[in-house]
């Protein structure tokens, strides 16, 4: 009898020595399993990081802008330059010259091709009946500011809604401008009407009215033309 006592003892504190190490098996278990998966998530996260930043600098390659600079001894060269992200306005224009070529990745080229003051515009061909637009305004005129636009987008944009063009005269007088589009007889039509399609090339004419005081003046002239969120400026006089 006390035999069958002393085994049953013996079984009970067996059960308890098992359960004890079935209870430290099973945290090292869960410990175990609990680091593998913090190392796992840890590793994917940083993956997952790495990632980002290399969307994020695809990103910021592809909102770049290539000069290229119309001198002859700098014709093969290019210029990058990244859009501002300030909250100043001034901080993010990018200086260009005449017949300087802006290149916007997947966007467009753009080319100031030239202007001219002329209280008359007419267009390329004159040959018949053709449109034109005259300073009605004793003592104005109109600056022209001829801009070449090539889409690079894959869908149409209206001419009237490529960008605009205002002009500041000695520093401090400011002129707003108005778009028309040379269709393919090189006549003057309306802006807001016409298309330019994917990789289609189209002279803007931006006209700016003001008085002969700005034409005729030896003071300085600057043109800040928009196209989307890009700004450049182009000194007209300096």
């Amino acid at each position: 009898m006390k035999k069958n006592k002393n085994q049953k003892i013996e079984n009970k504190k067996k059960s308890k020595d098992m359960l004890i190490i079935k209870i430290v098996v099973g945290l090292i278990i869960l410990i175990l399993y609990t680091i593998l998966v913090v190392c796992v998530t840890a590793h994917y996260f940083s993956r997952y990081l790495d990632n980002s930043n290399n969307e994020s600098n695809k990103n910021f390659v592809s909102n770049s802008i290539n000069i290229e600079n119309s001198n002859d001894e700098q014709k093969n060269s290019g210029i990058t330059v990244t859009e501002g992200t300030g909250d100043d306005n001034t901080s993010n224009v990018t200086t260009i010259k005449l017949k300087d070529k802006v290149t916007k990745e997947s966007k467009y080229e753009m080319t100031v091709v030239g202007y001219d003051f002329a209280k008359k515009v007419v267009p390329p061909n004159t040959s018949s009946f053709y449109t034109y637009y005259e300073a009605k305004e004793d003592g104005h005129q109109y600056l022209d500011i001829k801009i070449k636009y090539k889409n690079l987008d894959y869908t149409d944009i209206t001419a009237d809604d490529v960008g605009s063009v205002s002009i500041k005269f000695d520093n401090k007088y400011e002129y707003d401008g108005f778009c028309v589009i040379e269709d393919t007889d090189k006549d003057f039509t309306y802006a807001n009407i016409t298309a330019i399609e994917p990789l289609t090339e189209d002279n803007l004419h931006y006209l700016i009215d003001v008085p002969d005081e700005v034409a005729k003046g030896k003071e300085p002239l600057t043109a800040y033309i928009n196209i989307g969120s890009d700004k450049y400026e182009l000194v007209i006089r300096k």
